[in-house]
């Protein structure tokens, strides 16, 4: 490094991070730089950063292109000092990184042409992008044991896929035994439905979000309905007011009718809507499948829905027939009583799964009057990995405006 050039390296961003993707230069080669300006922009697994430049001078050199992976300590990009810049590079002025987190200057430098190992922290940490650190995370693997066959050592997707971490030694399960219990063996639909609910627990991030509406119209709404339902024979539920509610709020928030493939890094987000519904039959709880919701009118649904249960409690559905849901919902409300609220488990690999308690009257407050109505309680879990609380509660929100006036439904 000559006495005007000044290599700035990618600094120790702090939590152990070793290294970060350029996703943006926001400077050229030849652009002139302000002391403390921002100049490119390095996204790690913990945070987005601007990085700022510790000198006054020109961008002479960029080290990496955007999407390329920086390494902390090695070289980032070349300041050609102006002659007051070369005075103060003694000791450089501390500055803070904006906007997201303040990071220190550059520790040290390091000169063009030298070598370094991948690794230079004594922390060991392994070197992948934070995609891959996020895919080993979500497969609760600790990345650092793994050896990288990539360049210069990192982890790649295919290090991961192939990593065999070594087996424990745990101690078996000791299950009491008593000379009086009942042995019940666990298959069928109630084994398959246990193995569905513990991999949804595995691989899905359950949050819960809760909401009570006014149902009061709607409650006059299926009285109005209902007749016409009775005259071809059709017991008419509040599960199908349910489902085309879903569907038209679906359609409102795309991602709420998704999956997520960890291996490809892909949303996929569906246009076909298949809801799941949840029904109790003699054999154990299954969630047959009703196709192309979103097509369908109310009429369409209760008659497609009065169809669907009739063939579940009749045991004629295949197994074709509980498969391909996009989203889902079960009505806990016809079990028991006064249940008020439930954390549903997701319908892995769908992101949300709606669970709905029994109507009831309740005492509530609306236009600063006590008054009775017809409430319904909301219970609602989604996959954090793509629903934030912020869509969350949006959603819920307009779900539960389409219910309180639901003029839209027919």
């Amino acid at each position: 490094m000559t006495d005007n050039i000044h290599t700035v390296t990618l600094p120790d961003i702090g939590e152990g991070v070793v290294e970060g993707e350029v996703i943006e230069w926001l400077k050229d080669v030849g652009d002139e730089l302000q002391q403390d300006e921002a100049v490119v922009v390095v996204m790690t697994d913990k945070a987005t950063v601007e990085l700022p430049a510790p000198y006054p001078g020109t961008l002479t050199k960029q080290y990496f292109s955007a999407g390329e992976i920086a390494i902390k300590d090695k070289p980032l990009y070349d300041i050609t000092l102006i002659e007051a810049a070369i005075v103060k590079r003694t000791k450089p002025k501390t500055s803070s990184i904006c906007p997201e987190r303040s990071l220190p200057p550059p520790k040290k430098d390091i000169p063009k042409h030298s070598s370094l190992s991948p690794r230079t922290s004594s922390s060991s940490k392994a070197l992948a992008t934070p995609p891959i650190r996020k895919l080993a995370r979500d497969l609760s693997i600790d990345i650092n044991d793994i050896k990288g066959s990539g360049p210069e050592g990192r982890v790649t997707k295919e290090d991961i896929s192939s990593y065999c971490p070594p087996k424990k030694q745990e101690a078996p399960v000791e299950f009491p035994r008593f000379s009086d219990d009942v042995i019940e063996p666990i298959v069928g639909i109630p084994r398959l439905m246990a193995e569905k609910m513990a991999q949804s627990e595995q691989n899905a991030v359950h949050f819960s979000y809760f909401e009570q509406i006014d149902a009061t119209r709607l409650v006059q709404l299926r009285q109005n309905v209902k007749k016409e339902a009775a005259l071809e024979k059709i017991r008419l539920t509040y599960m199908p007011f349910f489902i085309r509610a879903l569907s038209l709020s679906c359609k409102q928030y795309p991602k709420i009718n998704s999956c997520i493939d960890m291996d490809n890094h892909e949303l996929i987000i569906h246009k076909q809507q298949n809801v799941g519904i949840a029904i109790n039959t003699g054999h154990g709880l299954i969630v047959p499948v009703m196709r192309g919701v979103q097509d369908m009118s109310l009429e369409e649904i209760i008659k497609e829905f009065d169809k669907l249960k009739t063939a579940a409690l009749g045991h004629k559905l295949s197994s074709q027939d509980m498969k391909g849901s996009t989203v889902s919902i079960s009505n806990f409300g016809v079990l028991g009583g006064g249940g008020m609220w439930a954390t549903p488990v997701i319908n892995y690999p769908e992101v949300a799964i709606l669970a709905v308690a029994r109507i009831q009257k309740r005492p509530i407050v609306k236009n600063d009057e006590l008054m009775v109505r017809d409430t319904l309680n909301l219970s609602w879990s989604f996959d954090h990995r793509i629903v934030d609380g912020d869509m969350a509660a949006s959603f819920s929100h307009y779900y539960g405006s389409i219910l309180q006036n639901p003029a839209a439904l027919v």
